[in-house]
């Protein structure tokens, strides 16, 4: 790739595969006005009425590194290296082509992530960004994402002469905390040529996860969560039930975890509520008896407003630019959320150093109380514009002020204890978390706001960094045979594709009250290592789901038809593994006892096909 400096204060790249022309950076939303620019080998600077900002285009090994920083301009909003651009494809015949794809990344959970036909929608990604035609790819990301949010622009539009053209721009957002000096984060610039999209993305997503210091220290999660069935009605008798009878079905469960409805109202963590009269420390010994260890739900920024910690301490919620509290919930009919008094839900400013500190003492005391696993949620909560509230400390970002709290949390609940992030933001996150929940909620149904639509797609737009950045978190696998919608088909597809992933294992079942047949189902997904499956057909537009596995002992293939319609699909093995024949077993169905080079596989609405290749047959 090589970099073209212009005098008028523009720039580009030129690539063996697309062209970047027109590049220009942006203040504010505003393409900067210089009164002079200067070009000084790979470095422009661009001098303004007030201050100057230097952008630095120089080749780094095979790709194009782009660095910006600016002086005198106190209080920027957001800076775009790229304000403005386009993408052309380097060789001719464009108007001949497709449209082109973007792989985009959400935010954090529920996405939208997936890959996209560049049309007039404009689409935000964050982090990092995938132009893809075929197996050519040019990759834009950030590594650093430790004080900024970092977010891409993709878009279609008609030119001055009525010709589509592929608008780009990049950027910063600082939240208006900018100082004197700043110094942004890199951002680098890519070409491959690969069948494989999720290849390139794994690879970026490796470096991240280096820069960043991801943890990868824990084993596989499996654990029961309170939340699916019982949702914010367990209480200390249940409690006590399940974990006589549990150990009996399953005694690999690692963690033991009590959702929301714990306390008299949130905030108030460690006060004891009407289902738990003795407190959480009992409700931990009770768990530990059994043989597991407790885990804990804890809405980190959540406060209501008939908490002790809000009557008591008002001044440690956020306020808007009018005084009045950041109100994220109003919960005034039936029923209440999560059976709680509070109309009102305000957000904790951990930037308040008493806020931060009555925060210390709720997970110090968990954490000596026994919990092991803490699923953090509502954690967007915290991913406020620092120039749009109030916050004590206005001179931190959202994210500066997110990653001190996670510094804080890991502190108190050491090395040792697990981090589950849900409702989060993905990327300031990575160095703490141990999991993340990556889609919604799921219920009992396929149809609706619960169904899996959601997670399917997430599971394998997210699949790059699993297990890089931490273990992917689906959410709860539901097995029961009662007060349930899911058809056993459906069951089966959802366990095995949640399995299959690699990630995070959790039920919400009664465990000992799950027929026989589907506690051998829940004993047959029970992770025994650390995986990484691979999403083939990550950026093609097919209707079947399909995960592979690469094997020491052969390879498997899982198919998961999520439409409404019977499905039949044709899979060329040597496409998909090395090799061309392969004996093909499939689960729960008679064999064939030779070789075979391709599957036709047919199926129901929302049923699945898993196969076990091999060159030898068992």
């Amino acid at each position: 790739m090589k970099v073209q400096l212009h005098a008028d204060g523009s720039w580009g790249i030129i690539g063996a595969y697309f062209s970047l022309k027109g590049l220009y950076p942006s203040i504010d939303g505003r393409a900067i006005r210089p009164v002079q620019v200067s070009i000084q080998g790979d470095t422009m600077v661009y001098e303004l009425e007030k201050g100057r900002m230097v952008l630095r285009v120089g080749q780094e090994q095979d790709r194009i590194r782009i660095s910006c920083s600016m002086q005198g301009l106190p209080g920027v909003h957001d800076i775009e290296p790229i304000g403005s651009g386009k993408i052309c494809r380097s060789c001719s015949g464009e108007e001949d082509k497709a449209p082109l794809q973007v792989f985009v990344q959400g935010f954090g959970m529920e996405g939208p992530s997936g890959c996209y036909r560049i049309e007039d929608t404009r689409r935000e990604s964050n982090g990092l960004t995938a132009i893809c035609e075929d197996e050519q790819i040019l990759l834009l990301y950030a590594l650093d994402h430790t004080r900024y949010i970092n977010r891409y622009f993709v878009e279609s539009r008609e030119s001055v002469f009525h010709q589509k053209e592929v608008a780009l721009a990049c950027g910063f957002d600082l939240e208006g905390t900018g100082t004197d000096e700043i110094s942004l984060p890199a951002v680098y610039i890519e070409e491959h040529q690969s069948s494989s999209l999720e290849d390139v993305l794994r690879k970026c997503a490796s470096q991240i996860a280096e820069s960043m210091h991801a943890r990868n220290v824990q084993p596989p999660a499996y654990h029961w969560c309170s939340w699916y069935y019982h949702y914010q009605n367990l209480n200390q008798k249940i409690l006590e039930e399940y974990m006589e009878k549990f150990p009996a079905v399953d005694p690999d469960l690692r963690y033991i975890q009590i959702d929301a409805g714990y306390c008299p109202s949130l905030g108030d963590w460690l006060l004891p509520n009407h289902l738990f009269p003795e407190g959480l420390e009992k409700a931990a010994q009770t768990i530990l008896r059994a043989g597991y260890q407790p885990g804990i739900w804890i809405g980190v920024f959540m406060v209501g407003d008939h908490s002790q910690v809000y009557r008591e301490h008002p001044d440690w919620v956020l306020h808007d630019l009018q005084g009045k509290p950041v109100t994220k919930i109003q919960s005034y009919n039936e029923p209440k959320a999560w059976g709680n008094p509070d109309g009102d839900y305000y957000v904790l400013d951990t930037s308040h150093p008493e806020a931060m500190e009555y925060l210390r003492t709720v997970f110090r005391t968990l954490y000596r109380w026994g919990f092991r696993l803490y699923k953090t949620d509502f954690m967007l909560w915290n991913m406020l514009d620092s120039s749009r509230v109030k916050r004590y400390d206005p001179s931190k970002t959202s994210v500066e002020i997110l990653r001190s709290t996670l510094r804080m949390i890991r502190e108190e609940i050491g090395q040792e204890s697990y981090l589950l992030g849900c409702i989060a933001p993905f990327l300031p996150f990575i160095g703490y978390a141990d999991g993340m929940r990556i889609a919604g909620d799921v219920g009992a149904q396929w149809e609706g706001a619960y169904g899996p639509v959601n997670m399917l797609r997430e599971l394998a737009a997210d699949n790059y960094f699993q297990n890089l950045y931490w273990q992917n978190d689906p959410d709860s696998v539901l097995l029961r045979d009662f007060e349930i919608f899911l058809k056993p088909q459906e069951m089966e597809s959802l366990a095995l594709v949640q399995a299959l992933s690699g990630g995070v294992l959790t039920t919400s079942d009664p465990l000992h009250l799950l027929p026989e047949q589907r506690q051998k189902l829940w004993s047959f997904i029970k992770p025994s290592q650390k995986v990484k499956p691979t999403f083939p057909y990550l950026g093609k537009e097919r209707d079947e789901l399909v995960i592979t596995h690469t094997l020491k002992q052969g390879n498997l293939l899982y198919v998961m038809n999520p439409t409404d319609r019977p499905m039949t699909t044709v899979f060329y093995l040597n496409e998909l593994f090395e090799g061309d024949r392969w004996y093909a077993y499939q689960w729960k169905k008679a064999h064939t006892d030779e070789k075979q080079s391709m599957l036709a596989v047919r199926l129901q609405p929302h049923e699945c096909a898993l196969f076990f290749l091999t060159q030898k047959p068992l």
